[in-house]
């Protein structure tokens, strides 16, 4: 694979040990990186960067609440972006609802999640090029 056809990872995350981990990860699974640690780092970096395949993305930004912000900025101009969300709050936390804010997301608690993360990446990515939504992630409400 070369240079060229790599896709690119956006990683969105303020602790640079967790960042380089990911990096890492993603870099291994034949991505291209591009790093970021705000809101507005993410869209000053984005517009200069090619297409994303996928970003990953933290919550919780130097104790502010972003990502979600983040989330729908970057479905704005992609509108169908895969994203994998990393948390420290739990499933059922206000902080931690990304209803409203499109698909295919999926999201993963911290540390652990961390060990699922190349498995989640991939699946996202196959979420959108498929169309292949995960019924049994799917609220009652969202299947009627």
């Amino acid at each position: 694979m070369t240079a060229e056809t790599r896709p690119l990872a956006l990683i969105v995350e303020d602790d640079a040990v967790l960042a380089l981990m990911v990096e890492d990860l993603l870099t291994a699974e034949g991505f291209d990186t591009l790093m970021a640690v705000n809101a507005a780092d993410t869209v000053s970096k984005t517009a200069k960067a090619g297409a994303l395949a996928v970003a990953v993305i933290n919550l919780q930004l130097f104790g502010v609440l972003a990502g979600q912000s983040i989330i729908a900025e970057l479905r704005r101009h992609t509108p169908h972006l895969p994203v994998v969300v990393i948390t420290g709050f739990s499933k059922g936390s206000p902080q931690a609802d990304l209803r409203g804010l499109g698909w295919p997301t999926i999201r993963l608690a911290k540390p652990e999640g961390y060990y699922e993360l190349a498995a989640a990446v991939w699946n996202v990515i196959d979420q959108a090029r498929t169309d292949a939504r995960p019924v049994a992630m799917r609220r009652r409400a969202d299947c009627a």
